[in-house]
């Protein structure tokens, strides 16, 4: 696939990838609602600031800040999750995505556990798993941020390969890494 085509596939995919990370429910129009682990709509917000991380952290402005001076047009919200997701594009290129989570533990929920790989970015446990979607040339790293709270990073490269995209996202990765609130 090439051209609008490809770069519909893949925003897309990482539209879904974005969703099944962010644990929405099935609905079908208006915002996707977090579920908690019972499946169930979540009713409550962590109970403290600490239990909170990434609370007062914009995805845009963090994902801008990582991609600064590498020729990106500002980052737009998600459609999956317009408060916690970001997207960032060279059309033709490259699609990278930026997800926020508090509450979530940065190895769960993971859409396809068979190509997940284990190991850290800088000093923080990681999980970087390809075509998370079942898409070729997709690549989404999630960082630890304690307690129980991570950043999704995901990469699609158009063109370019599943191990393309994960060298992206590992890059992408580390400069997310700098500007997240340190571990405690």
């Amino acid at each position: 696939m090439t051209g609008p085509i490809r770069g519909f596939v893949t925003f897309v995919g990482l539209a879904a990838l974005a969703c099944a990370l962010t644990a929405c429910d099935g609905s079908v129009g208006g915002n996707p609602t977090p579920v908690s682990p019972s499946g169930s709509p979540s009713s409550s917000a962590p109970s403290t600031q600490s239990d909170t991380p990434l609370a007062g952290m914009s995805p845009c402005k963090t994902l801008d800040q990582a991609l600064a001076g590498q020729g990106y047009p500002p980052s737009t919200p998600s459609i999956a999750d317009q408060e916690h997701a970001c997207d960032a594009n060279k059309p033709g290129q490259d699609y990278l995505g930026l997800v926020l989570q508090d509450g979530q533990s940065y190895d769960a929920n993971l859409p396809n556990p068979s190509k997940a790989q284990t190991g850290h970015v800088r000093a923080r446990r990681a999980i970087l798993e390809l075509e998370p979607t079942g898409q070729e040339g997709l690549c989404a790293v999630s960082i630890e941020v304690k307690p129980k709270s991570r950043a999704l990073v995901s990469a699609s490269l158009a063109p370019g390969t599943t191990d393309a995209a994960c060298t992206r996202a590992r890059a992408v990765a580390e400069a997310v890494e700098l500007l997240l609130p340190k571990n405690t």
